[in-house]
């Protein structure tokens, strides 16, 4: 039988742990809202890699151009996911090629791109007219002295609610295009060097489509640096990390086990 004394200490323990648990509670609804679900990574289409390396980085690998390119799109997708899992489950479409891999094209079929200002994205859901970005699966570019970026915008709303059904995903990143450049105008004479900007064009979106954050997150290097994996050291690793950061200031993501 319990005594009244530790009766009245039982009863101020779980009187105590009730107020802790409605205080997280309160905590998390002022810091943002609650991510239950995953992101999916969604990797850039391989006709959206412009570089103006790969004959350097040939002469130092021997990597075939698709080589190249293959290495950067699944190391991008890696690095978001290295920053992102910490906080967050993570669907990569590189978990399982074979099985995947169908819903990645579906996903693709359901998209469009358009060039958009850089800070004033348009909604996600492609509007009925005609637009700059890819048509037919051809890179069309509007011109103008405005700084844009290539964004994501659904013709399938469909396609998210799907992705969200099956893998439990309430946000998507996708990654629109990966450019690498060389900056002739910052040419050094007495190093015989120049700075090369890798510019990830990228879209945050809900699984109602909404688009919720969206740019460009850029990074630098020297014309000297031909390495793949140091270039993926000094670059997609910091681009990873701003992108990331994007995403946690919209969410206060909370982790669940994957589900495999």
């Amino acid at each position: 039988m319990i005594s009244k004394k530790y009766s009245s200490l039982l009863f101020f323990v779980l009187l105590w742990s009730i107020s802790v648990a409605q205080e997280g509670t309160r905590s998390n609804e002022t810091l943002g809202k609650t991510v239950t679900g995953k992101v999916c990574l969604v990797p850039f289409e391989p006709k959206l890699y412009m570089s103006e390396i790969d004959q350097k980085i040939n002469q130092q690998t021997k990597w075939e151009w698709e080589t190249i390119r293959e290495n950067f799109r699944y190391q991008l997708d890696a690095q978001l996911k290295l920053k992102l899992q910490s906080s967050i489950s993570v669907v990569s479409f590189y978990a399982d090629s074979a099985k995947m891999s169908k819903d990645l094209e579906y996903t693709y079929k359901s998209t469009n791109l358009s060039y958009d200002l850089v800070g004033k994205p348009s909604d996600a859901k492609a509007a009925g007219k005609s637009q700059s970005g890819i048509s037919n699966g051809q890179i069309t570019v509007q011109q103008n002295n405005d700084k844009k970026f290539m964004n994501t915008k659904l013709t399938n709303t469909e396609a998210l609610s799907y992705l969200n059904k099956k893998y439990l995903s309430e946000y998507f990143i996708f990654v629109n295009e990966l450019d690498i450049k060389n900056d002739m105008n910052s040419y050094d004479i007495n190093t015989d060097t120049y700075q090369r900007e890798v510019v990830v064009h990228y879209s945050i979106l809900d699984k109602s489509g909404k688009t919720i954050n969206a740019g460009i997150a850029t990074s630098r290097f020297s014309s000297k640096e031909n390495n793949p994996k140091k270039i993926v050291a000094q670059c997609f690793s910091p681009i990873a990390t701003y992108i990331a950061a994007k995403f946690s200031a919209i969410v206060e993501p909370k982790s669940i086990p994957s589900k495999n």
